[in-house]
Order: structure tokens, then sequence, then C-alpha cells
């Protein structure tokens, strides 16, 4: 695996997925691993070109990665919107890219079903009463929205019932207390 073979694949890449050796990701980080090893011991001389050997080998297979990786979204996406991609090459992808892909188009097929088709959501329900705590405040607040959607504007010795959440944060800062009711 050399540099040169790694641009060569990286300009043909621009348009579609091109074929690759299924384990080419195993081949650069082999070489990369023998280059750092060869820097441990190289004379100085040696040092600046396997140095720089070194650090285009691990931004090749960077580039690589991402530029396959984005195609691979691309086609997810044109996938599950039934649209054409303009990216060529699915049949290129080795098998780790092609399960991404497989796993990917299932998780968006289920995002869209969720979001646009409504499967699976349910509307905002307010608090309940038990997720809610009777508080003392103890200096005035400033207006906050609670995490039930309701405005709160709080006065020194107000007692208020609050969702939990926003109790706690008030009482944790110190600026309210809880009251604790027995039945």
């Amino acid at each position: 695996m050399n540099i040169d073979d790694l641009l060569i694949l990286l300009e043909k890449s621009r348009e579609g997925i091109q074929k690759i050796d299924e384990d080419l990701y195993i081949q650069i980080k082999r070489r990369i691993d023998e280059l750092s090893e060869l820097r441990k011991s190289a004379s100085d001389e040696e040092f600046a070109r396997v140095d720089e050997e070194l650090r285009t080998m691990k931004r090749l297979q960077k580039r690589i990665f991402e530029m396959r990786t984005i195609k691979i979204i691309n086609l997810a996406w044109a996938e599950v919107c039934g649209t054409e991609s303009g990216i060529e090459g699915r049949e290129n992808m080795i098998g780790v890219e092609r399960e991404f892909y497989n796993r990917l188009v299932e998780l968006l097929m289920d995002y869209k079903k969720q979001v646009v088709e409504g499967e699976g959501i349910e509307e905002a329900r307010p608090a309940e009463e038990s997720d809610r705590v009777l508080l003392r405040i103890k200096q005035d607040i400033p207006e906050f929205e609670g995490v039930d959607g309701k405005t709160y504007k709080l006065r020194k010795e107000d007692v208020v019932l609050i969702p939990s959440l926003n109790a706690n944060a008030l009482i944790n800062s110190g600026v309210a207390e809880k009251i604790e009711v027995k039945r």
C-alpha cells in the first residue's frame, strides 16, 4: 500500500464509490504502524522522510474514510427519500460499509416514520402531580419557563407546586426549600 495508489483512489473517488480491496483500511493501518515503528529507529536523515510519509498516510486514511462515508450517507438518505443521489458505486462498498449503509437506512426509515408519519410519537403530557414538589420560595426569582411549559414568576415567601426537575434546581441553588406534607 503506497501513497501513489491512495492518491489515485482519491482522485477516482470524486464521482462515486470506487471498488477497493476488502481489507484496504487494514492495509493502510498496517503501513501506518510500520512507519511509526520505523520512525522510532530512524537515523536523523531518514526521520524527516519517514515522518512525512507517516503524516501523509494518516491524512489519506482520514480523507478516504471521510469521502466514502459521506457518499454512503448520501446514498442512504436518497434511498429513504426515494430520490436519486447522483452517486454511483453502491455495489463497490466493502462489507463494513454495506453494514453501515443498511443500518443507516433502517435508522433513517424509523426516524422518518416517527417524524413524518407520526408513528410511535406520543403527545406531550403535562407532568403528573406526583412529579411535582411543594416549595417555599426564599427570595424573588425572575420569570422562567418550567419543564411543564408554564411560566413562573416567584416572589419571596410564595408557596408553589412545580415540576420536580425545576424544584430540584431551585433547591440546589438555595433560593427555595421543600415543604414536606404529612399524610
